[in-house]
């Protein structure tokens, strides 16, 4: 094969990266209803599940792990991104999914997951209605009553810790755990957007607690931008955002937290992923509040991983996928400490 038929072969792989991005990244036939999993040891994966809220019938996953009994236990919900489904968060269409690792934390600690789907927006694309009011893209659904209605079921149904409820959302799914923060801060005890940022245009109210909140951005994201603007580009109707430091900023503000962040740097274990990770934290703040960032220097749109990890043509489309930390476990780690 000529040189110039090579290139030519890779602009289709390329293309064909694009494409899925902007579906979501799946094309997987759906699962029937009610099949249960085992994807880790010690619970089950319901998958399919289905309540109706607002005259609409929302679909969700729930992971139980093995020995539930009358000990409350916390509950975690997971977020999936812009053309997503729980699916894709749990690895279950066959790709590659740092949140997968969720599974194996809930059966190893004892937690429920709540993996909810969002529904299709203007753009046909699955997605939830999160705080950024100058988004042409984001359903108009009142995503924060469904999800309210979806954990008082679970605690309805289960042994569930009401003082140890968390959020943790990939891209649009980071955006609407940040949603939850504002609007549900008597529920939410901390949440942890990956790869999001505060709006620059917000059509949600000031939270009316502190919540303590996790952010994971990439420096060289294309898509949320580490300097704040436009997310996706200039054009694509999904609104703008601030930057990462001054995302931090409005909840280290929100949470009278001491300014002044401890810093270290994670371990370089991969030196050859392109990135690295700088680590600020800022606890102390009322009601035993923390802000966190993992400034991924280099990273992309990329959930961190050091083994669920991503392809080089995925990484063309959505920039470096950093793999010297487990992005659930750290996440996890910040959970548990409230």
């Amino acid at each position: 094969m000529s040189l110039s038929a090579r290139y030519f072969c890779f602009l289709i792989l390329a293309a064909a990266s694009l494409s899925a991005l902007a579906a979501g990244g799946v094309s997987d036939p759906a699962p029937s209803p009610g099949v249960s999993e085992s994807p880790a040891s010690g619970g089950q994966l319901h998958r399919d599940q289905s309540i109706v809220v607002g005259g609409l019938n929302r679909s969700f996953d729930i992971f139980l792990p093995d020995g539930l009994g009358s000990e409350a236990v916390p509950l975690v919900l997971l977020l999936h991104g812009h053309g997503g489904d729980a699916d894709t968060m749990t690895g279950m269409n066959g790709n590659s999914a740092p949140f997968r690792i969720w599974l194996d934390i809930a059966a190893r600690e004892t937690l429920i997951l709540l993996i909810p789907d969002g529904v299709v927006g203007p753009d046909g694309k699955t997605g939830w209605n999160d705080c950024r009011a100058d988004s042409t893209t984001n359903p108009t659904t009142d995503d924060v009553a469904f999800l309210q209605s979806l954990i008082q079921q679970v605690q309805q149904q289960y042994p569930v810790d009401d003082q140890r409820i968390f959020a943790s959302g990939m891209s649009n799914g980071g955006f609407m755990s940040l949603r939850l923060a504002m609007e549900m801060a008597d529920q939410i005890q901390a949440v942890a957007p990956i790869a999001a940022a505060m709006p620059a245009q917000s059509e949600c109210p000031p939270p009316a607690e502190p919540v303590s909140v996790l952010f994971v951005s990439g420096t060289e994201d294309p898509l949320v931008p580490w300097y704040g603007g436009e997310v996706g580009g200039s054009g694509s109707g999904r609104g703008t955002v601030l930057s990462a430091r001054d995302s931090v900023i409005y909840w280290v503000q929100h949470n009278q937290c001491p300014t002044s962040p401890s810093v270290s740097d994670l371990p370089n274990l991969d030196r050859w992923d392109g990135s690295t990770v700088r680590l600020y934290d800022l606890p102390g703040g009322l009601q035993n509040s923390r802000v966190t960032l993992y400034q991924v220097l280099g990273g992309g749109h990329a959930e961190p991983s050091r083994t669920e990890r991503y392809s080089w043509l995925w990484e063309l489309v959505v920039g470096r996928q950093n793999h010297d930390m487990e992005m659930a476990e750290e996440v996890w780690a910040f959970f548990a400490s409230h």
